[in-house]
């Protein structure tokens, strides 16, 4: 057994009153990372809450063992925890207000496939080559021998499936292959999961798709291409339903980069950064306060939108 697993699987055995978060706009590897590790608190009768920054969890993941168990932050919370398990988050200001609420650094874990942006727990198993934090998730369960069960074999394999984009993305690797066929043994079935995941959308939003793709607009001798969404429009739309937008920026012959803005209240944007692999978004987004991986970031913004691509189209040219 790898001495961090052993670390990790000691400290949950041995702790009680966790907290569990992750990232503000959780997205399907969060969900699923931080249920599977509920799944087993739970199957060890540990006491535990769940917490995050997002005020709603998407309907898409209602399929998912434990999501009713999500608590969105409110400011009114007042919670103490012995301990705290955080995955999918490389720093304590991507948790959002949810990390008020950590224990000290000796009483944390975290798990995660970022680049590490921040210390602040005492045990840390990060592996930015690992296709999700799920799929760490899973290495720590099978490396301890715990056995999988169908509930806990779909949150995995949900986790996985979101994070590589259908086994498509350039972050697939051997091993999630490995791993799915493993999860296949216990009653995973992936037509069921990534209907729910990525063909489950409204009418309203699939007619959103339809005008982002026609307004979308190209910079840099073809190597950026931009898709915004105004606020009147993204007020029409389950904001969730809509990601699938930033990995069409990206789906065009000869762009490198891809940005998906979206004004989610007045003035205040969410940019997604996407790119075909020689271009390092991560580095980009961190330019405006945001971060992610290589091939995938994303960050924030408050001001005009014209500042903003002005912005955006400067700090893209730098890496052409």
């Amino acid at each position: 057994m790898s001495p961090i697993f052993e670390k990790i699987y000691r400290f949950l055995k041995s702790e009680n009153n966790f907290l569990i978060t992750s990232h503000i706009n959780a997205d399907g590897d969060a969900f699923a990372s931080v249920l599977a590790i509920a799944y087993l608190l739970e199957r060890w009768q540990k006491t535990y809450q769940i917490i995050i920054q997002d005020t709603k969890v998407d309907e898409k993941y209602s399929f998912m063992w434990g999501v009713k168990r999500i608590q969105a932050y409110h400011p009114e919370m007042n919670a103490k925890f012995q301990a705290a398990i955080v995955l999918d988050v490389p720093s304590r200001k991507r948790i959002g207000e949810p990390a008020k609420f950590l224990p000290d650094r000796s009483k944390c874990i975290k798990i995660d496939h970022h680049p590490v942006e921040e210390d602040f727990s005492e045990i840390s198993l990060v592996d930015e080559q690992a296709s999700s934090t799920s799929q760490l998730v899973y290495e720590v369960i099978n490396s301890v021998n715990e056995p999988l069960d169908p509930e806990l074999a779909n949150l995995i394999f949900t986790g996985i499936m979101y994070d590589t984009g259908r086994f498509s993305f350039s972050n697939t690797r051997k091993r999630d292959f490995e791993i799915a066929a493993e999860l296949l043994e216990h009653q995973v079935k992936p037509s069921f999961i990534s209907n729910q995941l990525f063909f489950n959308n409204s009418f309203d939003s699939m007619k959103i798709l339809g005008y982002a793709l026609e307004h979308m607009k190209s910079y840099l001798d073809g190597k950026l291409a931009i898709i915004n969404l105004p606020y009147e429009v993204m007020q029409k739309n389950n904001h969730a339903e809509i990601e699938e937008l930033a990995n069409y920026s990206v789906a065009i012959k000869n762009v490198e980069v891809g940005l998906f803005v979206r004004e989610v209240q007045p003035n205040y944007f969410k940019v997604s950064f996407r790119s075909k692999g020689r271009v390092n978004v991560n580095t980009i987004a961190k330019a405006f306060d945001g971060g992610g991986h290589l091939h995938a970031a994303g960050a924030r913004f408050a001001g005009k939108f014209d500042d903003l691509q002005k912005k955006l189209i400067a700090e893209v040219k730098k890496y052409l």
